[in-house]
């Protein structure tokens, strides 16, 4: 793991002084977040994924990273859901294999707001009487999904007093 954050924290380290400021180690923490650093997101996806170093990921490296089929049995719906999305939303060109510039559209997705879609989830699965707002028994009732959120800090910011509760 050393070579890997050597190299991430040369990529985040912006003035190359070895010495990381409030920015530049936030970008090291979370490169997701700063444009210079999305190709090292890339590179260490495609490091993880990419078992074959071939320099892509085929589809049953995708599922691999995901389900581990050790009991040989068929595979479950939801990886079968899997295999078409990467045929149909994963492999642009068709070639039966992501490269970076795929991986980065998989990972990266332009105009995805994580924050709004997991806002959204917690909202659609919790809203009983679905009229799109939460009642505190319906927090309480789904309260395993809202601690499991990041969307709350893992459970963390339900303990402080809300007005809006």
């Amino acid at each position: 793991m050393l070579p890997r954050d050597e190299r991430r924290f040369k990529t985040a380290d912006l003035d190359g002084d070895l010495v990381a400021t409030r920015e530049e180690f936030t970008a090291f923490l979370h490169p997701e977040e700063f444009e210079h650093m999305k190709d090292i997101v890339v590179l260490e996806t495609l490091e993880d994924i990419d078992k074959n170093e071939d320099g892509f990921v085929d589809q049953d490296e995708y599922i691999a990273d995901m389900f581990a089929n050790e009991e040989g049995g068929p595979e479950p719906d939801w990886v079968i859901t899997e295999r078409e999305q990467f045929s149909d939303f994963r492999d642009l060109n068709k070639d039966g294999k992501m490269d970076k510039e795929e991986i980065r559209h998989w990972i990266l997705p332009q105009d995805y707001d994580h924050a709004l879609a997991e806002a959204r989830h917690l909202v659609y699965e919790s809203d009983i009487d679905k009229d799109q707002k939460l009642t505190k028994e319906e927090v309480l009732d789904n309260w395993n999904m809202f601690v499991g959120s990041q969307a709350t800090n893992y459970g963390e910011d339900l303990t402080r007093n809300h007005d809006e509760l």
